[in-house]
């Protein structure tokens, strides 16, 4: 997959536009879940019955990170940028748009939209979802893209997808990961939810933090999480600790022993990678306990 970075100093032109007409879909696309698949998956079946490449469009930051409207410091992502980009490759999609979401580019006309990022790249479909916005005051909607176009773009919207009779959507996800119900928020998903960051040598109470690669990106609420945990090449399903500090730091901290994995390099900042599996129930933590201390005993012995 070919990923394009667009700004406002790097405008659509034809050195970058496809030389073949695309199928183009428009999204944020936070955490590429089901209802994001949906969009993609029907995009990818119109360029394939047209033999045209699939092209998607997201942007690098939400637009609360620019207006610092709403519960600014509250807000997190699902994922970040680098894993947005692996999940919209796995939808085997053809050229990612990345576009730098600023002021300037949120003030752009809706018609001058269209223009530059959907006649500019050359899309002759683009599909979207029904609350997919775009232009300046988020208020034009995928059914007027196609008149705007002069009728040179045609459009598809696609309808939501539910889950128990609610919306799959970003902000739902975000509020089950918060919440702590990670096998939830995994099913609406349609993936493992996952975070990175490097391991810290340094231990606190026999644990080892994690430091993440975004402090921007959910984290689940204090307790403890059945994770399946890769670091430098060894995996390890375990339980993860997260603990949020008492003053009010809306930024949690990860701790995991370092113990359950063997022939780990004794150095600092080890990449780490975390599928989150489900919370913890308290008898499995008693469990788990229980064995770390005979591994204690045994190891005592033994020496």
């Amino acid at each position: 997959m070919k990923v394009i970075y667009l700004n406002q100093n790097a405008q659509p032109n034809q050195t970058i536009a496809s030389a073949k007409p695309i199928v183009l879909a428009l999204g944020f696309f936070d955490g590429v879940h089901q209802g994001h698949q949906k969009v993609i998956g029907t995009a990818r079946k119109i360029a394939r019955e047209k033999g045209y490449p699939l092209a998607v469009m997201t942007f690098n930051r939400h637009a609360s990170r620019v207006f610092h409207h709403g519960d600014v410091d509250g807000f997190r992502y699902l994922t970040t940028l680098k894993q947005k980009i692996e999940l919209v490759q796995a939808t085997q999609a053809d050229i990612l748009y990345v576009i730098d979401f600023t002021k300037q580019f949120a003030a752009l006309p809706p018609e001058t939209f269209v223009q530059r990022y959907v006649l500019g790249l050359n899309a002759k479909v683009v599909v979207a979802g029904f609350d997919y916005t775009f232009g300046k005051g988020g208020t034009t909607t995928i059914d007027a893209l196609s008149k705007m176009s002069g009728g040179k773009v045609k459009t598809v919207t696609v309808h939501k997808l539910t889950s128990g009779q609610q919306k799959i959507s970003s902000t739902r996800i975000r509020h089950l990961v918060r919440d702590g119900d990670i096998f939830e928020a995994n099913q609406l998903l349609g993936h493992p939810y996952e975070t990175t960051g490097k391991l810290i040598h340094a231990e606190t109470n026999g644990l080892s933090i994690v430091n993440p690669s975004s402090r921007l990106q959910q984290l689940p609420k204090s307790g403890r999480y059945q994770c399946e945990v890769r670091i430098a090449g060894s995996t390890a399903e375990i339980p993860v600790k997260v603990e949020y500090p008492g003053n009010g730091d809306q930024s949690g901290v990860i701790y995991i022993d370092r113990r359950r994995f063997q022939n780990l390099p004794h150095i600092n900042s080890l990449p780490v990678k975390i599928e989150w599996q489900k919370n913890v129930r308290p008898q499995m933590i008693a469990r788990e306990q229980l064995s770390l201390n005979n591994q204690k005993s045994v190891t005592q012995a033994t020496y």
